[in-house]
């Protein structure tokens, strides 16, 4: 790996790692390989544009795209991989940062709330939320979209997590219309239980996961309007496991969930 300029952020670093990686190919003049931006996305799968937001560090890659251009630039493996995930870490606030490992490695996750997870959320969705916030320039939204779709590789897993979810019906009214149709697909995995709290059963303000580690570890995270908090005190996920079975108690069952979803996606087709 090259030597870290201390002039660049890390996004410049991964940028230039991967335009020395790809002009040291080109320089090897192997018979058709121009190893232009062109030619080198044509390797990855993605667009020429794509590979220059990654090269200037407008935008940089997922982990996916990372263990793509690793492969094709012949990097050692992990070499971009690590340095995206320390770029992920340094994106979130501080509250923010022991939650999300944590999640990544959970068997099990009780999520309530008045907006769809960030596990089940589609593109277009975050999209909307980052935006009505207005927050960040249009190259963090688009971080931070990549960075929730990267998150989601934990479905993927062999062991995927088991995750309850308690939804505030307001939260279907808010939906884009490809995040009500994931919602639907979520009604028929194995591993996902999704139900709708009526609006005239009660409110949930704020977000909140219960996150049950492989060696029974558990961990309770709450978040507002720029705040939030993660803890493993003992007293204070029980507290939360409390809040969060009594609005499930109020939630409505799978299948009453499922036509209130439905209900909710038709309105785009009427």
């Amino acid at each position: 790996m090259r030597e870290p300029d201390p002039s660049e952020n890390i996004e410049q670093y991964i940028g230039n790692v991967v335009q020395e990686a790809r002009l040291a190919k080109a320089r090897a003049k192997v018979p058709g390989e121009d190893w232009s931006q062109t030619f080198l996305a044509r390797r990855v799968f993605t667009s020429q544009s794509r590979i220059s937001e990654v090269e200037t560090g407008d935008a940089p890659p997922d982990t996916s795209l990372a263990r793509k251009l690793e492969s094709v630039l012949g990097l050692r493996p992990l070499e971009l991989v690590n340095l995206v995930k320390i770029l992920d870490q340094a994106t979130y606030v501080g509250y923010a940062k022991p939650f999300l490992r944590r999640q990544q490695e959970a068997a099990m996750i009780h999520a309530c709330g008045h907006i769809v997870p960030g596990l089940l959320q589609t593109a277009d969705y975050t999209r909307e939320l980052i935006l009505t916030a207005n927050a960040g320039t249009p190259e963090q939204v688009d971080r931070t979209i990549e960075q929730r779709r990267a998150r989601q590789a934990v479905w993927e897993r062999q062991d995927p997590p088991w995750m309850s979810v308690v939804l505030a019906e307001s939260a279907l009214y808010g939906a884009t219309e490809p995040q009500l149709a994931r919602l639907m697909e979520t009604y028929g995995s194995p591993n996902i239980t999704l139900r709708i709290l009526p609006s005239r059963a009660g409110h949930i303000v704020g977000t909140m996961s219960i996150l049950t580690l492989p060696n029974g570890t558990r961990g309770a995270y709450t978040e507002g309007f720029n705040t939030g908090s993660y803890s493993e005190e003992v007293s204070q996920v029980l507290w939360y496991q409390k809040v969060y079975d009594r609005l499930a108690a109020r939630a409505l069952a799978v299948e009453e969930s499922a036509t209130a979803t439905q209900k909710a996606l038709k309105r785009f087709h009427e």
